[in-house]
């Protein structure tokens, strides 16, 4: 079962999320420190059996919902079921960017669809 933890949680691992935030900071684009990244974002860290998943994080850019994520290797299912979780949160159009086909593979099998470049919508 995925459990989710958000930073306040007392179970929350900030060394673990900040650990796989560095090693996939590259991947995904993001220059934030990852400390700015919890300040300033709705951030949430998935975990199966305490073991953690990954994590995804919105923030507003330009009036609208971005969201971006990171996650551990051979979890595909399971990190869709996670992002699937995110997006029923929010009751407005979503918009995550990306250049890595894992990433868009997720993205497009949650329901986003293509804008433009490598933009992608998921409209409510």
């Amino acid at each position: 079962m995925i459990t989710v933890r958000i930073p306040r949680d007392e179970k929350f691992n900030y060394k673990e999320c900040k650990d796989l935030y560095k090693k996939n900071q590259r991947l995904i684009g993001d220059d934030v420190p990852f400390d700015n990244v919890i300040k300033d974002t709705f951030f949430y860290s998935f975990y199966d059996d305490e073991k953690l998943l990954g994590c995804i994080y919105c923030f507003i850019r330009d009036n609208e919902v971005f969201l971006n994520a990171f996650a551990t290797r051979h979890h595909h299912k399971e990190n869709i079921e996670c992002l699937n979780l995110v997006i029923s949160w929010f009751n407005g159009d979503i918009y995550a960017e990306s250049i890595r086909k894992p990433a868009i593979l997720c993205l497009l099998r949650s329901g986003f669809k293509k804008l433009k470049d490598n933009i992608y919508i998921y409209r409510r």
